[in-house]
């Protein structure tokens, strides 16, 4: 009698992710903050990375940042505060959104990625099937075709990273530790 029970349960919880996964509607997320965070994890920079082998492949390509005390530094911090006092209503609300934090924002951002596209693509006139190719992902059917696999590899990825880029700022931050502009 339970095995019934267990099968029938099993089967509801089949039928209702079914119904639930084939929704192509996101609801809005909008009104969702980000956390505060509770450390500034100031050692973010000793932790392993993911993809990057090494951050100082990047001091050749990114500048070292001007000393904080020279005129070139304060006309490009005045120039900046410029800009931001004539910011647009478009601009503050882009600032806006992305103030929301990145994880967050890249994740909604997938996440309707991945329902838009969470169906197979059409069969052929054949009858058969084509599915994407990773080596050229251009050709048709295009990515993102977000099946399960396909779209865990794609979160992961955007996870990792992000979590790179993170490990990244707090590396270059302490490196040359440039106070916050708060500071300045």
């Amino acid at each position: 009698m339970n095995t019934i029970k267990f099968y029938i349960a099993l089967f509801f919880i089949a039928s209702l992710t079914i119904v639930v996964s084939c929704n192509k509607e996101v609801t809005s997320a909008e009104g969702l903050h980000p956390l505060q965070p509770v450390d500034v994890d100031a050692k973010a920079g000793t932790w392993l990375p993911v993809f990057v082998t090494s951050y100082t492949k990047y001091a050749a390509t990114v500048p070292t940042p001007a000393d904080t005390s020279t005129t070139a530094y304060k006309t490009e911090l005045a120039t900046i505060k410029n800009l931001q006092s004539a910011l647009t209503s478009s601009q503050q609300k882009a600032i806006d959104y992305w103030s929301g934090g990145g994880v967050l924002r890249w994740n909604q951002i997938f996440r309707e990625l991945v329902a838009r596209y969470n169906l197979p693509p059409a069969p052929l006139s054949n009858g058969t099937y084509i599915f994407p190719d990773a080596n050229n992902p251009f050709a048709d059917p295009q990515f993102p075709f977000s099946n399960p696999p396909y779209a865990a590899r794609a979160y992961s990825y955007v996870s990792a990273a992000i979590y790179d880029a993170l490990k990244a700022t707090w590396y270059y931050k302490y490196q040359y530790n440039i106070p916050s502009l708060e500071v300045i």
